[in-house]
């Protein structure tokens, strides 16, 4: 068997970003149950998770209306009778 000398990847930081963020401990444990079966920590789990989604273009669905629909409301509802959404 061939033994393979492990190098660092010289693009790693051109490739990636570190980022800090604040998570819910519901959803720590969440991506810790999907990575235990992998040995895979939370944190690792996620970053995994989230190249999968970011790389299959799915776009999620969070029942929450986009700034521009939210624009689009307001539009409509001052049209319909002087209605006002407040800010």
């Amino acid at each position: 068997m061939r033994k393979h000398n492990w190098k660092p990847n010289p693009y790693f930081e051109q490739l990636s970003a570190e980022i800090t963020f604040r998570l819910d401990f519901r959803s720590i444990e969440y991506f810790a149950e999907l990575g235990r079966p992998y040995g895979l920590c939370a944190q690792d789990m996620m970053g995994m998770y989230l190249r999968h989604i970011a790389g299959s273009g799915y776009k999620a669905n969070l029942g929450i209306l986009t700034l521009k629909e939210r624009e689009e409301l307001k539009k409509s509802l001052e049209a319909e009778g002087g209605l006002t959404l407040e800010e």
